[in-house]
């Protein structure tokens, strides 16, 4: 597992935050201007409002544009108390309770490099009004009752900010943590996948060179009967690799949207009817019954269907029980195939899961099943290419039911001979 390192957060990640409690914040310094508006004159009352106003509006005027960043408004906030400090000369409250409030901004929500810019520029800032403030309004500063709302005013501004940028830090350690679990749980499905795969190409191989060696060693001395027996199953192993291998391969192309699909109107029923009959040959354990008839016409490609078939019916002959039906089902704009049988089942807990990659019922040291966990969610996105959808439901009274729609061509001929036109 790669290992994650540590980054100050993005505006996207705090900046909705950052924007409440500065409208919280604006809000509040409002308030609290209106309330000292009695005690300093409407003077000095209209030049802090106005002063208000343009720090928000400017600060709300930046916040929409494309690649903001939280260093422009706390700069902002920087600028308004200098100019507060300009109008008032040496003001010791609104400096001692400002400053904090500054810095705990700047070094909360920016990196340590802009935050100490932005601390010059306050140091900058704050000094020139120290030296050179022209100070209209330097009596405000004697009044003691202002001096106690601005003070109260920034330690509950110190309060939200600080409470605010804690809990956004803490969603986005909660972010951190689900990344690092899913890529855990991306680095353990790697893992069994890999020892699926070596186990399930391990099989057919060493068949395929079992018998192989038997042939060439004792060619001379084996039964016609007993060649052909050899000979079949080597046949059989090489295409189970086969079919294993283009299983592995068609994830990428899938997902890249490279795969090929050539979809055209057939008749589903005569491609149902040899495909069941390959899988489930006359003397097989399970019976296996089809109830399509010819006379539908949908769109999709036949070699793809061939293979969502070959998977579902697949999955019925190993996990099925002894009777496999496969029938369909027209609807006003689609066709649905099922492939239903009376085995157990999948578990209530396992069915979100079962067309997620690599997954199978059985895991781990317990796994007895073949295969690795491909075909159905190979299924479904072939399916899925076509128009249609692959579903899982419970069959009646028990067992396992897998559905898969396909459209229906423009001119769809019914079973009645009778010609009905899709929308």
């Amino acid at each position: 597992m790669q290992h994650v390192v540590d980054a100050p957060p993005s505006y996207d990640d705090i900046g909705p935050a950052f924007d409440r409690i500065r409208a919280v914040n604006l809000t509040l310094s409002g308030v609290a201007i209106f309330i000292i508006g009695f005690e300093i004159g409407w003077e000095a009352f209209v030049l802090a409002l106005v002063t208000l106003a343009a720090g928000g509006g400017m600060n709300e005027f930046l916040r929409r544009r494309p690649g903001r960043s939280m260093a422009i408004g706390v700069a902002i906030d920087v600028t308004m108390i200098g100019v507060i400090l300009l109008l008032t000369g040496t003001w010791p409250t609104l400096l001692l309770a400002a400053t904090p409030y500054l810095l705990v901004m700047a070094f909360l929500l920016l990196r340590p490099d802009k935050a100490l810019l932005i601390v010059l520029y306050m140091g900058t800032l704050f000094t020139i009004a120290h030296f050179f403030a022209p100070a209209p309004l330097s009596e405000v500063i004697e009044s003691l009752f202002v001096n106690v709302v601005t003070a109260v005013l920034f330690l509950v501004l110190l309060v939200i900010a600080v409470a605010a940028a804690s809990g956004s830090l803490h969603k986005i350690r909660g972010v951190e943590r689900k990344m690092l679990e899913t890529e855990r749980q991306a680095n353990l499905a790697k893992d069994q996948f890999v020892s699926m795969v070596s186990h399930e190409l391990r099989t057919p191989l060493t068949s395929i060179a079992g018998f192989a060696e038997t042939l060439d060693a004792g060619w001379d001395e084996l039964e016609e009967s007993e060649i052909h027996e050899f000979l079949g199953i080597i046949n059989s192993q090489a295409e189970h690799l086969h079919a294993l291998v283009e299983d592995i391969l068609i994830i990428p192309r899938l997902e890249a949207g490279k795969m090929s699909i050539e979809s055209a109107p057939f008749d589903p029923a005569p491609l149902t009817h040899r495909i069941v009959s390959l899988m489930f040959p006359t003397g097989s354990e399970t019976e296996a019954r089809v109830a399509i008839t010819g006379g539908v016409t949908v769109l999709g490609d036949p070699r793809r269907i061939e293979q969502v078939l070959r998977n579902l019916l697949g999955n019925a002959r190993k996990y099925g029980g002894d009777e496999v039906l496969v029938d369909g089902q027209e609807t006003e704009r689609m066709y649905v195939i099922s492939v239903t049988d009376n085995g157990r089942g999948v578990p209530e807990e396992d069915q979100r899961r079962i067309f997620d990659h690599f997954e199978q019922v059985s895991k781990g040291d317990d796994r007895t099943d073949s295969g690795v966990g491909l075909g159905l969610p190979i299924a479904r996105q072939l399916v899925r290419a076509m128009g249609g959808d692959l579903t899982y439901s419970d069959a009646f009274p028990h067992g396992a039911r897998f559905a898969f729609t396909l459209p229906l061509a423009v001119g769809v001929a019914r079973r009645d001979g009778r010609e009905k036109k899709s929308a």
